[in-house]
């Protein structure tokens, strides 16, 4: 496969506001809206066609997103052919599927896009708007904190794929990809700790020191694999979170006139539950 150059990517995080409008010699790619803006060679609009009509004709001033697709006159990736966009192509998910053996971690547009430029050998993508940014403080005002992590996890995978490859990734300052939660916190883990971390680290050698001078009494977990299972994967399941508890059980840790040390068993629905 010969190499291509430079492939622009852009989305519609704050930072597509960086991206140059075109420039010879280097590819452009963009997501849904960005035509208006930018001159690209492809678009991509990954989203199922039933419902991201359905949410474009919803605003307060309805969109003809398929009439935007038909005037923007590139080709335009999508999951399934679109009947009334003449210019809409199916994205090529067996060949991407195939030549990625073993993944199938495809989390939003952006993933895709990544693949394909992989696929047809870019040795440089650029990328701006990828920022991946509503979770924190601005997730909470719009009523999903949590819902962009996925497809900021996916995105960093796949930066990471284009890095392993050897294709130079440029990001900007702004997006979220390879960065930590908190902009601006250490990426060096036991070389440097973030303010938060720190906290959190005192947090726990307070309540372990609170423990040990018996002021609290130490709460462990009780689990019971069911009847005939696997205790390996059992064990291992815990250790991935993936298994509730059944009960807890409290310790009264022993003092100097104690002869034994006492246990309090709170269950959880299960009379039988014993330390």
């Amino acid at each position: 496969m010969s190499k291509r150059t430079c492939l622009r990517i852009i989305a519609l995080g704050p930072s597509c506001s960086e991206a140059p409008w075109h420039e010879e010699g280097k590819d452009t790619w963009g997501i849904q809206y960005t035509w208006r803006t930018w001159k690209l060679d492809r678009a991509f609009v990954m989203d199922e066609e039933e419902w991201i009509k359905a949410k474009n004709h919803s605003f307060s001033i309805p969109i003809d997103i398929a009439q935007e697709m038909r005037d923007a006159k590139i080709p335009i990736y999508v999951a399934k052919k679109w009947s009334d966009v003449p210019n809409s192509i199916e994205y090529p998910i067996e060949e991407i599927k195939n030549f990625f053996l073993g993944i199938s971690y495809y989390m939003n547009s952006i993933a895709y896009m990544f693949a394909l430029a992989i696929k047809e050998g870019y040795t440089r993508i650029e990328t701006y708007g990828v920022d991946y940014r509503y979770f924190g403080d601005l997730g909470n005002k719009l009523g999903y904190p949590d819902n962009w992590l996925d497809e900021t996890h996916c995105g960093s995978f796949w930066a990471g794929m284009i890095i392993g490859r050897g294709i130079e990734l440029v990001i900007t300052k702004r997006s979220s990809l390879l960065k930590p939660l908190s902009p601006g916190d250490p990426c060096f883990y036991g070389y440097s700790v973030s303010e938060q971390i720190h906290k959190q680290r005192k947090h726990i050698l307070e309540n372990r020191k609170k423990v040990e001078l018996k002021q609290i009494p130490e709460t462990l977990q009780v689990f019971r694999p069911p009847k005939g299972a696997d205790l390996k994967e059992f064990i291992r399941q815990v250790e991935l979170g993936t298994v509730q508890p059944i009960g807890n059980v409290q310790t009264k840790l022993a003092t100097d006139t104690d002869e034994t040390v006492e246990v309090e068993v709170k269950t959880m629905g299960d009379s039988t539950v014993t330390p």
